[in-house]
């Protein structure tokens, strides 16, 4: 929550800067939490001088989260070390508490591997901190360097956009028309978890 609020108040002013400016690109948000901070700079944003909302600022779709990138590394690396394939494994969420690494999104989900790949996923970056160090430098490449590079291709890529009232992360791609999600036919078992972690974001549960 102290990182929430400390990076949420910096944010506010690039917020109406991007307001005042008309400014029309994508804003991307790449500071933690990425998710609930994507969502504070749409508010700020859509806020005049007394606070009320005019909804004058940026679109929904012109702000997108980058930290959910690392979290897919960490995942594959952990499932190549335990042996599970991956070959059509996800990550999905937020990047943090509510997270959820999927060994396959479809038929062969396993249920079981997937929670235990999730809770390896979720403690690797703990693990770097047991070694005295803070992990920056695989977030700064993974979540931010590398996925802004996929994006500005056209590539597939993770990130947290506007779904259903909350900024969730997935996969995507930028299109010339704009925001492309990739849409797979989940397994209902993940998709019932998908479900739960989306409305635990909605309802700003995860910070």
């Amino acid at each position: 929550m102290a990182q929430y609020a400390a990076n949420r108040e910096m944010l506010r002013q690039y917020a109406k800067k991007a307001r005042e400016a008309g400014f029309r690109g994508l804003f991307c948000q790449i500071s933690d939490p990425v998710d609930h901070l994507a969502r504070a700079v749409f508010l700020y944003s859509n806020q005049d001088e007394t606070g009320a909302y005019d909804f004058a600022g940026l679109l929904p779709e012109q702000i997108q989260g980058f930290g959910l990138g690392v979290m897919a590394a960490r995942a594959a690396y952990m499932a190549e070390k335990t042996g599970l394939d991956f070959t059509n494994g996800r990550v999905y969420g937020p990047h943090g508490a509510g997270l959820i690494a999927a060994n396959d999104y479809g038929a062969g989900y396993d249920a079981e591997a997937s929670e235990r790949l999730t809770q390896q996923t979720r403690e690797a970056n703990l693990r770097v901190r047991e070694l005295g160090f803070k992990p920056y430098i695989a977030p700064g490449l993974s979540s931010a360097a590398i996925s802004v590079l996929r994006m500005l291709r056209g590539e597939t890529y993770y990130s947290a956009v506007p779904l259903g009232g909350c900024y969730f992360g997935c996969r995507s791609r930028w299109t010339h028309c704009g925001q492309q999600l990739l849409r797979e036919a989940v397994c209902p078992a993940l998709f019932d978890r998908l479900k739960q972690t989306h409305t635990a974001l909605k309802e700003f549960r995860y910070v």
